[in-house]
C-alpha cells in the first residue's frame, strides 16, 4: 500500500511536469513567433471569430477583461490586430486580425491555444469534472490571497 508521503511526492512531480511543459511550450512559441503563448492564443481566437468583443475574448481565455485589454494593446502595437469601435455604441469594441497577424498565425506552432488547454480538451467530461473539483479543493487549502489570481495567464506578459 502506497504511503501518503509517496502519493504527495507523485502529485508534486506530475504538477511539475505540467508546469514545465506549459513553460517550455510558451518559450518555444515566443522564440518562433515573438509572442507569448497567451497572446498567440488570443490572436487565434480573434482570427476564429472576427468581430469578437473584448469581454467575449476575456471569457474565452478565462482572463480578467483588463488583463485582456492590456494584452490587446501590445498586439495592436505590433499591428497584429485592429480594434473597431461600434458606431452605435462607442463602448463596444470589435476585434479583427490584420494581414500581418494572419501571416504570423500561419507559421505559428500548433496548438495555438497551448498544450495545457489542448490536453484538457482531450479529457472525458467526467475526468475534467473530477479534476476541477479536486483542484478547487487544493486551491482552497492553499489559501491564496486574492480571488483574481487565476485570471492572469501562466506565462509572463
Amino acid at each position: 500500500m502506497e504511503s501518503s508521503h509517496a502519493k504527495i511526492h507523485n502529485v508534486i512531480q506530475k504538477l511539475r511536469v505540467i508546469f514545465k511543459a506549459t513553460q517550455a511550450h510558451s518559450k518555444y512559441v515566443e522564440k518562433l513567433c515573438g509572442l507569448s503563448s497567451a497572446k498567440l492564443w488570443m490572436l487565434h481566437e480573434v482570427a476564429t471569430s472576427p468581430g469578437l468583443k473584448v469581454s467575449q475574448l476575456a471569457s474565452v481565455l478565462s482572463i480578467h477583461p483588463s488583463t485582456c485589454s492590456n494584452m490587446l494593446d501590445k498586439l495592436e502595437e505590433q499591428e497584429l490586430i485592429s480594434r473597431d469601435r461600434s458606431k452605435k455604441d462607442q463602448r463596444s469594441v470589435h476585434l479583427y486580425v490584420t494581414e500581418q497577424g494572419k501571416i504570423l498565425l500561419a507559421r505559428a506552432p500548433q496548438p495555438p491555444q497551448g498544450k495545457l488547454t489542448s490536453a484538457l480538451k482531450e479529457l472525458p467530461f467526467e475526468h475534467l469534472t473530477t479534476l476541477d473539483d479536486e483542484l478547487t479543493h487544493l486551491v482552497s487549502v492553499l489559501d491564496v490571497p486574492g480571488d483574481k489570481v487565476g485570471l492572469t495567464p501562466i506565462a509572463n506578459e
